[in-house]
């Protein structure tokens, strides 16, 4: 399927609830997210952020569509799953002070693969097949979508810029970083055509994985697959092939369609 020929429509006006980003950042993922949603998108989002406490950005009177950012409490993936009231005691000052319905928001965790500090195959396999939908994970006891970089959220960034990321190889995400900072390649241009590019490059990457068969009622089998691509890339190269699954959350929010 050539996804250069495909249309993809941005829908702006979407109601979309109340919906919940985890990221493991806390300066890239937000500002990517604050882009995102207020630059291009045009809704209001809200960021609480360890550090840097309660912020609102581009703010609507009582909107319809409530978007959250905040951040983990530490890189490591396991902290999902980590039963020490950190994420418990987010979700309660959510509810309360921010009146933010929990059970009902769609819940998407951003994370690097950054196999260095999720050392856990067998782990991250486990959770990449259970946190397979934003709403409902009736085998989870909680909702949401993991959606992982590879190797780190610069995949994104690179996406909305370059041609053909997922040939593009790096084993760490600070070697990609760097290869960002001597190109000049930065999120602060970020528009339009730029989020339509990136969504090009993870449709290409797919095509190349598996046929770009995905299901965003239950995305874990796709999960899976581009998790199985990478780490037999990762064990042959030492290296991981550049991509970002992140607009499969805009994607599954409706506000990216993709139209032949």
């Amino acid at each position: 399927m050539d996804f250069q020929d495909m249309r993809i429509e941005l829908h702006k006006d979407k109601n979309i609830g109340k919906v919940l980003f985890i990221v493991e950042g806390a300066r890239t993922e937000p500002y990517i997210m604050t882009k995102l949603f207020t630059s291009i998108l045009d809704y209001q989002l809200e960021t609480n952020l360890r550090g840097k406490g309660y912020k609102r950005y581009n703010s609507k009177v009582d909107p319809d569509s409530k978007i959250f950012v905040i951040n983990a409490q530490e890189s490591n993936i396991r902290f999902i799953e980590k039963d020490d009231g950190y994420l418990n005691n987010l979700f309660k000052e959510l509810i309360e002070e921010y009146d933010f319905d929990i059970d009902n928001a769609a819940i998407f965790y951003i994370y690097d693969r950054d196999d260095r500090s999720n050392t856990d195959n067998a782990f991250l396999e486990d959770l990449l097949s259970k946190l397979g939908n934003s709403r409902d994970n009736p085998e989870y006891g909680r909702q949401g979508l993991l959606l992982l970089s590879y190797p780190s959220i610069e995949s994104f960034t690179l996406s909305c810029y370059h041609d053909n990321v997922i040939g593009m190889e790096f084993d760490t995400g600070q070697r990609l970083k760097t290869f960002l900072g001597e190109h000049n390649i930065n999120n602060q241009r970020l528009d339009e055509n730029a989020l339509k590019h990136a969504t090009v490059e993870m449709l290409t990457a797919l095509g190349l994985i598996n046929d770009c068969t995905y299901d965003l009622d239950d995305f874990s089998e796709c999960n899976l697959d581009v998790y199985h691509y990478e780490e037999s890339h990762r064990e042959t190269s030492g290296l991981y092939q550049c991509m970002s699954l992140l607009i499969i959350a805009l994607m599954d929010l409706g506000l990216i369609e993709l139209i032949p």
